[in-house]
């Protein structure tokens, strides 16, 4: 049976909550990186980690914030390093209903379509109907994710140039665009954290509803890397294309019910700026 490593990218975790999702998980997979974003080591996480009698999880400092895309490419090359053919994909906030993750992995191992080279849970049950029956896709979040590393040399690795946001939409559509498959499984449920919500009026009807909002530069990210995407990817296109507007447009309640509007507006004169001369990766202060 092929065996299988996980990987969850940090940044100034919540432990008690880290942990908790790691415990959904932790029991299948073969061997856990946890690679740390954070600016300084978490004692919290060491700690605990050096009371775990499994030597299951291994934990990486780096000392400075590098992105999603470049940590998964180093999950990816270590895993194939190590002889790993499937790898999970976490968030530090993220984790599976009890006992589902067993039941995902046998689903993977029991796949016979051909040219799947992404896996997925149902990250969002209040819009997508949980079913039995695995559906192809053309978007995956990164998180729950399992990654048939056999095809990566045929896809590529994860755009570094987007640091964060949208690097899970991109390397779906590439897969897409090249001729192969991304497939979920919707019985499978996430717990997932998508932004924060705070209780807003809309301005249409005024009625108060909960908002998903985001810190201010992660609507930098969002804005400049979709508008990379969108004039500057060759994978971006028909279907892909309405799917990225669509997803966008998340960016129309920072812009109308955020509380840093200040923040807000700045971060996306500065995404438009930074997209137009080209200037990828890390904002740069």
């Amino acid at each position: 049976m092929d065996k299988l490593m996980g990987v969850v990218i940090l940044y100034h975790p919540d432990t008690n909550a880290l942990m908790e999702h790691l415990q959904s998980y932790l029991s299948v997979v073969d061997h856990l990186l946890l690679l740390d974003n954070s600016e300084s080591p978490s004692s919290d996480v060491t700690e605990i980690l050096s009371k775990d009698a499994s030597n299951k999880i291994q934990y990486q400092y780096f000392g400075e914030n590098r992105g999603i895309a470049e940590r998964l490419n180093q999950a990816i090359e270590y895993a194939q390093s190590k002889g790993y053919r499937y790898l999970l994909t976490m968030d530090q906030d993220t984790g599976f209903q009890p006992s589902q993750m067993l039941q995902y992995w046998q689903k993977v191992q029991d796949n016979q379509l051909d040219k799947v080279v992404q896996f997925g849970a149902n990250c969002q049950p209040d819009f997508t109907p949980i079913s039995d029956i695995p559906q192809q896709t053309n978007n995956l979040i990164t998180s729950g994710t399992i990654l048939d590393l056999s095809y990566i040399e045929q896809i590529g690795p994860f755009d570094q140039a987007l640091f964060i946001d949208f690097v899970d939409t991109e390397f779906s559509f590439r897969v897409v665009e090249k001729g192969y498959r991304n497939l979920l499984f919707a019985d499978i449920v996430l717990q997932h954290r998508i932004g924060y919500l705070k209780m807003s009026r809309s301005i249409k009807n005024f009625k108060s509803s909960a908002r998903i909002l985001h810190a201010p530069i992660r609507v930098y990210y969002i804005l400049r890397n979709g508008l990379y995407l969108l004039f500057r990817s060759p994978f971006v296109k028909g279907e892909n294309r309405k799917l990225l507007l669509s997803n966008m447009k998340i960016l129309k309640n920072d812009l109308i019910y955020h509380n840093q509007k200040g923040a807000v507006y700045s971060n996306v004169l500065r995404a438009v700026y930074d997209f137009v001369f080209g200037k990828m990766g890390k904002k740069q202060s």
